[in-house]
């Protein structure tokens, strides 16, 4: 079965290998959550500007067990839950499900009502500076964002990231801020979300309970986790955060005599002439002074940067949303 995104030749849900986004949380504290079960489940804390985790001493712990998330965080963050259907597995809802085969005959869930992916609803050209940005992407759906360097900009890797969000009339905002030293470079956001966009007139419809949660216009979510740096002959793309402060002494043998502070942010852009993802490109550098020194302390948040390859959203988000 072939689903074409309109007006392309392009069949996503077949083309793309899809790494199911089966949920999104801003977790504190302790706490914990079910999931279908016949499925291996992969969680992770995710660096999105959108959660203040700042540094401390405290454990962030993440465990999975079957089908049972559980977690016991120090301060507020973000969650994904990854989600890969086990081969045999039928879907719990009655009704349409398609299916993969392996050369064996034995098949796994590609698409089914209680395995929907997030998809894309937004591509946005952020420029330079400090500015908010609105969207009509509703405050009651969940969302997941990535950041990159714009077209053009072919030696940048972006410090760019929202300090913040905020409601634009019942709709997500993004306050990009020029503070602590750091420079708003221009980026490219993609914004996923688990409600629809661009419903075509005809094509392939999912349904689960008598609501859509999937048609033929959807380009789903194809993400992993970044670990360390990451070259591509493509453009990449990631979740925007701060990720560290790191001090470096001007002195390596007298680190009490104060040195530069840098501060990490997560980042993709182009780097030698390659794109490059990183959780660690410096957006802010001072000098601080031997008491500032004495009483810093090294951090990094706890949590992974998500990422995502950009080729098949940059040519086909047109489409997909309806702009051509």
């Amino acid at each position: 079965m072939q689903t074409f995104i309109k007006g392309t030749s392009f069949d996503a849900i077949n083309s793309m290998a899809v790494n199911y986004v089966m949920d999104v949380l801003d977790i504190s504290g302790t706490g914990s959550k079910s999931y279908p079960a016949g499925c291996t489940y992969q969680a992770s804390l995710l660096i999105e500007s959108v959660i203040q985790a700042m540094p401390t001493n405290n454990p962030y712990q993440v465990t999975v067990s079957g089908n049972v998330v559980s977690w016991n965080v120090a301060t507020p963050i973000r969650l994904v839950v990854f989600a890969s259907p086990n081969t045999g597995r039928e879907s719990d809802y009655y009704g349409f499900s398609l299916y993969s085969y392996d050369g064996n005959g034995n098949r796994t869930i590609k698409l089914a009502p209680d395995f929907t992916p997030f998809c894309l609803v937004s591509v946005i050209d952020v420029p330079p500076g400090s500015q908010n940005i609105a969207t009509s992407i509703p405050l009651s759906n969940k969302i997941v964002t990535f950041i990159r360097a714009r077209d053009g900009d072919t030696a940048r890797m972006p410090t760019s990231f929202y300090s913040s969000q905020y409601n634009a009339g019942g709709n997500y905002g993004f306050s990009f801020v020029q503070t602590g030293g750091m420079t708003q470079t221009g980026c490219r956001m993609y914004i996923f979300s688990n409600y629809l966009v661009n419903i075509p007139t005809h094509g392939f419809f999912l349904y689960r309970d008598g609501a859509m949660v999937w048609h033929s216009n959807c380009l789903p979510l194809n993400m992993r986790l970044l670990a360390g740096d990451v070259t591509s002959a493509g453009p990449m793309a990631v979740t925007p955060g701060i990720t560290s402060g790191i001090y470096i002494p001007q002195d390596p043998s007298n680190p009490q005599y104060g040195g530069y502070l840098n501060m990490n942010c997560s980042s993709a852009g182009i780097s030698g002439g390659v794109w490059k993802a990183s959780s660690a490109v410096v957006y802010s550098s001072r000098i601080i002074s031997s008491s500032e020194a004495a009483a810093f302390k090294p951090w990094a948040i706890s949590g992974r940067v998500g990422l995502i390859d950009c080729s098949i959203y940059d040519q086909y988000y047109p489409y997909a949303l309806g702009l051509v």
